[in-house]
């Protein structure tokens, strides 16, 4: 077993913010958004160590892939695959990236992920009820609704119908969606949360000839308070919108697109892979085991766990990855020490018995274990 200080990649994305990753990290402000950042041993952005990659020290690659999310602005709509779907698919584009022809599939894993709140977050995860989101769509939209939508009768329908009307169409919903989000007055926040009808405002402004903004008519806009989680099953459609979170996923880099974006959206497979029945998210349930506190979720590949003020034993069967968001911490694996402050990382090999000890707030990304 070893233990060693790491040192991630820094992802600038355009919906993240400038300042969150710098005050955490340590380093000066940039002039672009710096959304992610990445601790793990994906090609895309490897961590590394004494200047070698990480995988090339430890001989392999981890089943995770840990993440520190600052977001300023919404991400696009998006889904991911289950395995099953995840396999089919790597399977059936073969030829596709054999031609250099546009595909879906980067791998042939599947993309659970879940996203434990540092600051308050605003998300949309999953459908309403068919009900509800009609509801909410007469509220918005009624003439369009009157016009395009009357005779649907589920969540797939709307979905659908919605993302197949010409170009002019969607102008005319989204100008009416525009015009009725003014002029109800609604509030837009709710505390350092959106509402729904700030979602929307915000969208509006950020895609204005997008008819993925009428999409939060239909979605649960989920508030996650800080120390609280979410977790994403690989099939529900889902984007983060405004917050600072820890993120850890499976390795995998599979995103279909579902609106919010200029990126390309292929409908046919997208809606052969998402679930369009009512989705219920709520917290994370979380388990506490020798002092640690785990967020339970049903991914057999990770488990995200923090640890506050204390002294930690970690299982000697686990890989791990920590961080450290407030104060600092002690690493030590019988004579080896890592002493880290706020922002650096640590990766934890299994195999050994390694204690840590915690003055503030550490976040470990690992397999999972009961």
């Amino acid at each position: 077993m070893a233990i060693m200080k790491i040192k991630g990649v820094v992802k600038d994305y355009a919906w993240g913010n400038k300042d969150f990753l710098p005050s955490l990290l340590g380093y000066e402000v940039s002039d672009k958004p710096q959304a992610e950042y990445w601790m793990g041993t994906h090609p895309s952005g490897e961590a590394v160590t004494e200047g070698k990659n990480l995988s090339d020290v430890i001989g392999r690659r981890l089943p995770f892939l840990f993440k520190v999310l600052a977001i300023d602005s919404p991400l696009s709509l998006q889904c991911h695959p289950n395995k099953i779907q995840a396999k089919e698919g790597w399977k059936k584009e073969e030829e596709l990236r054999v031609k250099g022809e546009p595909y879906n599939y980067q791998d042939d894993n599947e993309k659970a992920e879940v996203l434990c709140a540092l600051t308050p977050v605003t998300a949309l995860c999953g459908f309403k009820t068919f009900e509800d989101a009609s509801k909410a769509l007469n509220e918005y939209i009624p003439l369009s609704v009157k016009n395009y939508l009357d005779d649907k009768k589920d969540i797939k329908d709307l979905f659908l119908s919605l993302f197949g009307l010409a170009q002019d169409d969607k102008e005319s919903v989204l100008a009416e969606l525009r015009e009725n989000i003014e002029k109800k007055g609604k509030e837009k926040n709710e505390g350092e949360y959106y509402t729904t009808e700030g979602v929307i405002s915000t969208v509006l402004k950020k895609y204005p000839g997008d008819i993925g903004c009428v999409f939060p008519l239909m979605m649960n806009v989920v508030h996650v308070a800080p120390g609280e989680a979410l977790y994403l099953e690989p099939d529900t459609l889902h984007a983060y919108v405004k917050g600072n979170g820890m993120e850890l996923m499976t390795a995998s880099d599979n995103v279909l697109r579902g609106g919010l974006t200029p990126k390309r959206i292929d409908l046919k497979e997208l809606s052969s892979l998402l679930y369009f029945g009512p989705s219920f998210p709520r917290s994370v349930e979380k388990r506490e085991k020798d002092g640690i506190i785990n967020y339970l979720t049903p991914s057999p590949d990770f488990m995200l766990s923090r640890m506050d003020e204390g002294e930690y034993l970690i299982p000697s069967s686990l890989d791990a990855v920590v961080i450290v968001d407030k104060g600092r911490a002690e690493v030590r694996e019988n004579e080896d020490v890592v002493e880290l402050e706020k922002g650096e990382v640590c990766f934890i090999e299994k195999g050994g018995s390694a204690s840590i000890s915690v003055s503030g707030t550490l976040y470990m990304a690992s397999e999972a274990y009961n």
